[in-house]
């Protein structure tokens, strides 16, 4: 049996870095859409959290603020780590 040659690892920190900085988008776009819906509430007059929990407006929106928040900040770390692995790639690249 041979053995299958492995990958580069450039190649495997590029192809982590892409799937992070997808994983980033997808998180950043959910984020969006989250935080559209939650305007749309607001704008209506229903951020009152979900029916069964009575909560009043300020806490609803102070919780949802908080949603958003902590959606654009895992986004954040998750785009700094795949730049990261988008540097590793380069400085693991050999040079001609």
């Amino acid at each position: 049996m041979t053995a299958r040659p492995s990958l580069p690892p450039y190649v495997v920190f590029k192809a982590l870095g892409v799937g992070l900085l997808v994983l980033a988008a997808a998180f950043l776009l959910f984020a969006l859409g989250f935080f559209g819906e939650g305007m749309l509430d607001l704008a209506d007059g229903r951020m009152d959290g979900h029916a069964s929990l009575d909560l009043s407006e300020a806490v609803a929106t102070h919780l949802f603020r908080r949603r958003i928040g902590t959606m654009l900040a895992s986004s954040a770390v998750l785009l700094v780590f795949g730049l990261g692995c988008f540097w590793v790639a380069c400085v693991l690249k050999p040079k001609p």
